[in-house]
């Protein structure tokens, strides 16, 4: 069809017709379907020369003139709202109209109907299908098989009525909008196939550990009922009752099993192939409790002088019940003895004296009764343990651990093997193990935290034994977070150029890993003395797998020389004073006719003076054959369990020093003692590049170091090699000064040589010509 075809067309409608100076007419209204094509008429009464259409306002669209007063532009494929303007430029007129896009309504779907109860309205429902853009809106009609004339309600999803006295009817639903219409077909129906009984009212249920009994009113004609019941998020079980009279209530009883929260439901219909299955009716109830069914699974760890026993909690299932508390009996296998008490955690202490020999049981109990007896022997450490045991981290944050049977123990000596892991140095509640056959050589432990640092042990058991293989891993370690903290340090320089230093553990959350060892980093003058006054700067990192930490916080401090106290410093000038004294005076005694002379003054003096020789140190220091062993101890307090571990620094000279340059320190660790203080104590004797600490283990038991530093003292071949004169006879005064009783003093009988061993009566001195010569000679 020609353009000028079309608007002689337009024109016989009256589409054409120019009732105002400026109008707008589209060729399909203004409401169209998605997608549709048409044509925008613009219309200037009286002719206008230039004419221009608009899209929404600032689009101008492509025309066609049509005559001196109308043009007209195309629309295709249109898939939205749109506002078209025709614009007449010489006479500043403006007009337009309003395009609504949208879809025809579908056919209703899924139209069904339902009696409320069995004397009640019905009420039928359906999908109206996509939405159509536009207001759409449904009629519902309903008539009776005996009636022609439907009545008609207009609802939108659903619609009500009264059966009254008819069971039969004919329903269907038209949908509507300004595009169009379209009509589900006629559906029908009778009331007996549509009816939905009213839910059931449950009026009692009694329960006991194993059984349920439910009493189930409002049930009217219905001859089935179906009941459903589930533990907590547990899958439904379904019991299906029919019966062949009406009008009765239900009496049933449900199997279940002890001490289990269960929900309830249940539901009606009128007979198996009539009617709607009501809406469910539900309930919860406990079933009562029995006695636990299972062993508890024991083990436990030894920490002198206590036995740690902890045991895993029994699961719901397990038992039975709400567990009040624990029953733990100890029996001496030697002394028959036998003790017992109740807790109520998971895990109690045993002394070694009251289980050194002795097998243990535990029990858990409700109030209906006792678990199973579990018994555990307190075994003893062997050295058969697992060998060639081997851990992996795996990328999903488990541990593989493998490992190969004990050498040394005989075959089918082990009974079981048992893998136990636990944060290190958390609280043994954390502690978890898992128990494996002897053919069992691997574990995957999964569930583990991916930065926390966890101490492992894999045990082969005995029947009268067990040995151990540990070790510490982390799952996905990282580097840590920070260096440890500087906690103080001692600024006083000792006699020994030593300084202490303490510092807090990294916490764990901050760790991230295992630590593996320390490295301590001290900056300041590089000089052969150390001189009050000069400073230095000190601070930390931590390792773990993964690399080094950034550093702690820095601490810095001035050199401060320790002096010595006036009350040392007294003593030592007495020590001096008195000891040449009672030298002199020993060599007086010695000369007789002195000595004559002095008994007589003195007689009441003892005639018998012990000998020195058979005094406690003498016997000791004659026992040790010319050795004697002194016990330092890294700190300079008394060694307790509440001393911090210490580490000793010594420098170690280097070849060039450069003032001012940073040394560096490591203090190699398996692992960090939780909660722990650590102290360092370093010298500061010479320069160096390089400070070389011992190994200072995290993980160590011991809260306190000893050294053991051997001092010869008497050689039996004689004075030790590099000792002077004046050492040795310091050596023998001080030998000569042991305990209060000095006279008679065998230091200056004649010496006789007793070969290999020199003790104190075998020392003696002729001073007989002492009135002719300077007694100090002999002496």
């Amino acid at each position: 069809m020609t353009i000028h075809a079309l608007f002689l067309l337009l024109c016989a409608v009256g589409i054409c017709k120019a009732q105002r100076p400026c109008e707008a007419n589209p060729s399909l209204g203004k409401f169209v379907e998605v997608g549709a094509n048409f044509s925008i008429f613009c219309v200037i009464q009286g002719g206008c020369k230039s004419i221009f259409v608009h899209r929404d306002t600032n689009h101008e669209q492509r025309h066609q003139r049509v005559n001196a007063t109308t043009v007209m532009h195309e629309v295709q494929g249109i898939m939205g709202n749109s506002t078209y303007t025709c614009k007449c430029a010489e006479k500043s007129l403006v007009c337009g109209v309003d395009i609504v896009v949208g879809y025809l309504p579908e056919v209703p779907q899924n139209l069904t109907c339902e009696q409320n109860g069995e004397f009640g309205n019905v009420t039928c429902t359906w999908k109206p299908g996509k939405d159509t853009g536009l207001q759409t809106t449904s009629e519902f009609s309903v008539r009776t098989a005996s009636d022609n004339s439907p009545d008609v309600i207009s609802e939108e999803h659903s619609a009500t009525f009264h059966p009254g006295s008819e069971t039969q009817f004919f329903v269907s639903v038209r949908a509507s909008n300004r595009l169009g219409h379209s009509a589900a077909g006629d559906i029908n129906f009778t009331l007996s196939h549509i009816v939905r009984p009213t839910p059931p009212v449950l009026a009692q249920i009694e329960c006991s550990s194993r059984l349920c009994h439910l009493h189930i009113t409002n049930v009217g004609s219905c001859h089935m009922l179906e009941v459903q019941h589930r533990r907590n998020h547990g899958h439904w079980s379904t019991q299906l009752f029919n019966r062949t009279e009406s009008n009765h209530n239900w009496n049933i009883s449900i199997s279940l099993e002890p001490f289990v929260f269960y929900h309830f439901r249940v539901k009606l219909k009128l007979r198996p192939h009539m009617g709607l299955w009501s809406q469910w009716s539900s309930f919860n109830q406990r079933t009562e409790e029995e006695a636990p069914i299972k062993k508890l699974d024991i083990w436990y760890i030894k920490e002198s002088p206590w036995i740690i026993l902890l045991w895993k909690e029994l699961n719901q299932t397990e038992a039975r019940g709400r567990i009040l508390g624990y029953t733990v009996l100890v029996k001496n296998t030697t002394t028959k003895k036998t003790t017992s008490w109740n807790v109520t955690n998971t895990f109690t202490n045993v002394t070694d004296q009251l289980c050194s020999q002795c097998v243990i049981t535990v029990s858990a109990f409700n109030s209906r009764g006792y678990s199973p007896p579990a018994n555990i022997a307190i075994l003893g450490e062997r050295a058969q343990l697992p060998q060639k045991v081997s851990h992996v981290a795996q990328s999903d944050g488990s541990i593989a651990i493998s490992w190969q049977k004990p050498a040394t123990a005989a075959v089918g000596a082990v009974t079981s093997y048992l893998v136990e892991w636990c944060p290190a140095g958390r609280f043994y509640k954390e502690l978890k193990w898992q128990r494996l056959n002897r053919e069992q050589l691997s574990i995957n432990i999964t569930g583990l935290e991916p930065h926390e640092c966890y101490k492992v042990r894999v045990y082969a058991l005995f029947k009268d034994g067990r040995g151990k293989a540990e070790f510490y891993i982390s799952p996905q370690p990282k580097v840590p977070e920070k260096g440890p903290d500087l906690n103080r340090i001692q600024s006083l320089v000792t006699v020994d150029n030593t300084m202490l230093v303490t510092w807090m553990p990294i916490p764990r959350q901050k760790l991230r890993g295992c630590l593996t060892k320390y490295t301590i980093y001290v900056q300041g003058p590089r000089t052969s003395v150390q001189y009050d006054g000069q400073q230095y700067r000190v601070f930390m990192t931590a390792w773990t797998e993964a690399g080094e930490s950034p550093p702690g916080d820095p601490h810095s401090f001035t050199v401060k020389h320790q002096k010595t106290s006036p009350l040392v410093f007294g003593i030592l000038v007495a020590s001096c004073s008195v000891v040449p004294f009672l030298v002199v005076l020993m060599c007086l005694c010695h000369i007789f006719s002195l000595h004559q002379r002095f008994l007589r003054c003195c007689h009441l003096l003892p005639d018998m003076v012990p000998d020195p020789a058979n005094s406690k140190w003498a016997k000791e220091c004659s026992g040790e054959k010319g050795e004697m062993t002194l016990k330092l101890y890294l700190s300079d307090s008394s060694v307790s369990e509440d001393e911090p571990d210490t580490v000793e620094v010594q420098e170690m000279p280097s070849e060039s020093s450069i003032p001012g340059a940073l040394m560096g320190l490591d203090s190699t660790s398996s692992g960090q003692q939780q909660g722990q203080d650590v102290c360092l104590s370093f010298s500061l004797k010479s320069p160096s590049a390089y400070l070389k600490s011992f190994s200072h283990e995290s993980y160590q038991t011991q809260e306190s170091q000893n050294t053991e530093v051997t001092v010869d003292y008497i050689s039996s071949q004689g004075m030790l090699s590099g000792e002077s004169d004046g050492e040795q006879q310091q050596e023998e005064e001080d030998v000569c000064t042991d305990g209060p009783r000095f006279l008679p003093c065998p230091l200056f009988d004649p010496k006789v040589s007793i070969g290999g061993k020199l003790t104190l009566d075998s020392v003696k001195i002729d001073c007989s010509n002492f009135l002719d010569e300077p007694f100090f000679m002999h002496c």
